[in-house]
């Protein structure tokens, strides 16, 4: 039965996003399973490499790329349950629209952890996240700065988002699709608590940075695409 069958069958059972978020997990633990031992030997040798987190379809080359699954130049492994990595061993981190997908207490912090536990003294973490701080200072005034932000395209009906599909007719329904995601986004970011959880983690400097710039001049590429709507901040060991 494909995912697509099992979630519809779901749905007549329970709510549609936790049928989906269901059978997600269900995949995830069947490729885990799978690929994750054959994964940990070969990313556990490694030194000196550096790793983009949820790189989605778009891997950076000479990084190691890890992802919900494999691919050409992408390794699958699950990042809220660890990393793969020695101690001392990675240069840098990237996770681009990843951190928030992350439930804050039990995955996220264990993530940020294991960044710490990985990266070389003086290494990176570069957490790039939607800035709930920005959307929540646009929110009730005009629909031009949201609509910038989310790159929205103007309909008769309402705004359409680009990302999603989704129609929006009220700011409101904006601001619940951009933090939940259909129950995929578990927190929302500004910069102070983003700042805060990565300085309890234990990183000794924490910096907001813009768009493409960086303390390590190798750091990954930020999207282009998602510069209107992030927050950029990075962490050092």
């Amino acid at each position: 039965m494909s995912e697509y069958s099992i979630t519809t069958v779901l749905g007549h059972v329970i709510p549609g996003d936790v049928a989906r978020q269901l059978v997600s997990e269900m995949h995830i633990f069947l490729k885990r399973t799978l690929y994750s031992r054959s994964s940990s030997r070969r990313l556990a040798s490694l030194d000196g490499c550096r790793v983009n987190i949820g790189c989605g379809d778009r891997p950076t080359p000479g990084w190691i790329n890890l992802e919900l699954r494999s691919a050409s130049n992408v390794h699958f492994w699950d990042c809220r349950r660890g990393l793969p990595f020695s101690d001392n061993a990675v240069n840098a981190i990237y996770a681009e629209h990843t951190f928030e997908h992350f439930e804050p207490d039990a995955e996220g912090k264990y993530f940020l952890r294991e960044s710490l536990r990985c990266l070389r003294p003086g290494g990176v973490l570069r957490v790039v996240v939607p800035d709930a701080g920005a959307y929540l200072r646009a929110y009730g005034r005009t629909w031009d700065p949201l609509a910038s932000m989310r790159q929205l395209e103007a309909r008769k009906e309402g705004w359409r988002d680009p990302w999603l599909g989704e129609i929006y007719c009220t700011q409101m329904q904006l601001i619940n699709a951009v933090f939940r995601q259909r129950g995929e986004h578990k927190y929302a970011y500004d910069e102070e608590t983003l700042a805060l959880i990565l300085r309890q983690t234990g990183f000794s400097r924490v910096i907001r940075q813009r768009f493409g710039v960086s303390i390590d001049p190798d750091m990954a590429p930020d999207s282009e695409a998602r510069k209107t709507e992030s927050l950029y901040v990075e962490a050092v060991k």
